[in-house]
């Protein structure tokens, strides 16, 4: 099973204090393929904000994104290639704020949506206390935060753990 995917966005800093755009994304598919993509800043984000504690956190510099990050319209179609017919969730409604306005700096549409994962987890009828445990056990084997790639991954574990497990009350 490929599908789900799960996307998680670093930015220049959160929107609540600041005028944020995203400078990496990754997307983990439950096949265990991920990619990360280095979102060069278009041009409309030149004057926005960028916050030293959110650059401390991710450690993505605005001279590394100049080197090494890659047009917005590129990064666009590579994911929209990387998560085929699958459907995409995040954790947080702000991913799905940062696919927005990646595709609004290069006047593309939305490639997908972006769902709520706590609407899934609902929907297959997991308990809080499943979720929770799953969550610890994909942080234990996947500890690092704050990287795109790292975050999305570990997202993918917590929901391959819970899928390879059957909901509570559920027999297989």
């Amino acid at each position: 099973m490929i599908c789900p995917a799960l996307i998680d966005f670093e930015a220049s800093c959160l929107p609540e204090y600041g005028r944020s755009f995203p400078i990496e994304v990754a997307i983990a598919r439950m096949d265990g393929k991920n990619h990360a993509w280095l979102i060069r800043p278009a041009p409309a984000w030149e004057f926005w904000d960028w916050f030293p504690e959110a650059e401390a956190l991710h450690g993505i510099s605005r001279e590394l994104l100049a080197r090494e990050g890659l047009p917005p319209a590129q990064v666009v179609a590579e994911m929209a290639d990387f998560v085929r017919d699958c459907r995409v969730y995040a954790d947080a409604d702000l991913d799905q704020y940062w696919l927005e306005v990646l595709c609004q700096a290069v006047g593309a549409k939305l490639p997908f949506p972006v769902r709520y994962l706590g609407e899934l987890m609902q929907k297959r009828g997991y308990t809080r206390p499943q979720v929770v445990a799953a969550l610890e056990e994909a942080k234990r084997q996947l500890p690092k935060e704050h990287l795109a790639r790292e975050d999305a991954k570990r997202l993918a574990l917590t929901v391959k753990l819970l899928f390879d497990e059957p909901p509570q009350g559920v027999s297989s």
